[in-house]
């Protein structure tokens, strides 16, 4: 149960926190998914994942990897999400967990928010996965445009939606932010790295993502929590202990 007090935390200021955290992580994970598709990285790191002689990637139906880290992974950007909503409506009822509100709200948003732009984002981008590629055991060559209008051009995989779901809890470093809790914040950091790279790395091992793919995911949820967590962090004036945000 969420404490009846919480210290006050110090708010940033609105031109630091919109340059460094809403701009500069994200241009920083942009700009390196950029240059790891660019520089050739992706295609290097996924040949040495390939096998000539199965013409496929070994790893690309293994059913703890397919269980664990396909089919089971998206339940998770849900579940916190459901569960944030949960405290936010209880918050209504419970004095206490009032402060939450605007940190519960922000939470879910970006989990939730997160999932449905990655998952139309990907009928709109062509880098198809690496085992859709033919020179990968393939039907598709590599495209040459970057966006496309067409959903059946699309290759389904740009961002990636497993690594999305790990780096959805990035949200509980704001969190912690949010509440005036540095240990929170840096274990959720640790946290939602962890899980965003986890992941990644499974779906990389699988031949279903390439590298870049799983960093624009983590930019974009990087991007949306920033964005969300605006009001409870910056948006407060100095001092001010952490309030229901707007979007409540």
């Amino acid at each position: 149960m969420p404490p009846t007090s919480l210290p006050a935390p110090r708010a940033p200021a609105k031109a630091t926190y919109l340059l460094t955290h809403v701009l500069g992580v994200t241009l920083i994970l942009a700009c390196l998914a950029w240059w790891v598709q660019v520089s050739g990285l992706d295609l290097r790191l996924a040949r040495t994942l390939f096998d000539p002689a199965l013409d496929d990637f070994p790893l690309h139906g293994n059913r703890w990897l397919e269980l664990l880290g396909h089919r089971m992974v998206l339940a998770l950007p849900i579940s916190v999400g459901l569960a944030a909503v949960g405290v936010a409506a209880a918050s209504f009822r419970v004095a206490a967990w009032r402060r939450w509100r605007g940190t519960a709200l922000a939470v879910a948003a970006t989990c939730l928010t997160g999932q449905l732009l990655i998952n139309q984002l990907k009928h709109h981008t062509m880098l198809p996965r690496p085992y859709d590629l033919q020179t990968l055991g393939g039907y598709t060559p590599y495209p040459v445009h970057w966006w496309t209008w067409a959903r059946a051009r699309a290759g389904g995989a740009l961002p990636s939606g497993h690594a999305g779901a790990g780096y959805a809890l990035l949200s509980l470093y704001f969190a912690g932010w949010a509440l005036g809790r540095p240990a929170w914040r840096w274990w959720g950091l640790t946290v939602g790295l962890a899980a965003g790279l986890g992941f990644s790395a499974v779906r990389i091992l699988q031949g279903a993502h390439f590298l870049s793919q799983t960093i624009w995911s983590a930019a974009l949820m990087w991007l949306l929590a920033a964005v969300f967590f605006y009001p409870v962090i910056a948006g407060r004036s100095t001092g001010e202990p952490p309030r229901a945000s707007p979007l409540s």
